[in-house]
């Protein structure tokens, strides 16, 4: 994955814009373009990072890196034998292959969620599953009938 293609991209769509402001400001964005291109990169690797920790706590046995081959990222899928993928114990039996919900929720709500996984150090996917794990850990053994628990976030 090069990420100067990516770069050039956004470049270019930011020039775009900028001409129909004139030749100043076409020059100005340029120069900005210049100047922000270190942490415009940055980011795209924060995100390509994130998108991998994402894609890897939804594999189980597999996970996938991100690494540097002549300064472009590359993602590379490899065994976890850590266990720690799936974020689950041996003991629980979740089948994750058969497992998947949407949950509608206000923006703010997954903003918050997202701020409280990220502080954890865990993607947003594999946050949820650990929350929702622990608190209904307690009411497991209720057989068929419905869990009602309130999480505090």
């Amino acid at each position: 994955m090069q990420l100067d293609q990516a770069l050039l991209g956004l470049e270019t769509a930011v020039e775009t814009q900028l001409r129909v402001a004139g030749p100043e400001a076409t020059e100005l964005g340029a120069q900005l373009m210049a100047a922000l291109q270190p942490a415009i990169r940055q980011t795209f690797l924060d995100v390509l990072c994130a998108a991998a920790a994402e894609v890897s706590s939804q594999l189980v046995g597999q996970k996938v890196e991100v690494k540097m081959v002549d300064g472009d990222p590359e993602l590379v899928v490899t065994r976890d034998d850590s266990g720690t993928s799936a974020r689950f114990d041996d003991d629980d039996d979740i089948d994750m292959s058969e497992t998947r919900i949407t949950v509608r929720l206000p923006s703010n709500l997954k903003e918050i969620i997202a701020d409280a996984a990220q502080a954890a150090g865990d993607s947003l996917n594999a946050f949820v599953v650990d929350a929702l794990k622990t608190q209904t850990r307690a009411t497991r053994n209720v057989g068929k009938t419905r869990v009602r628990t309130t999480i505090d976030l």
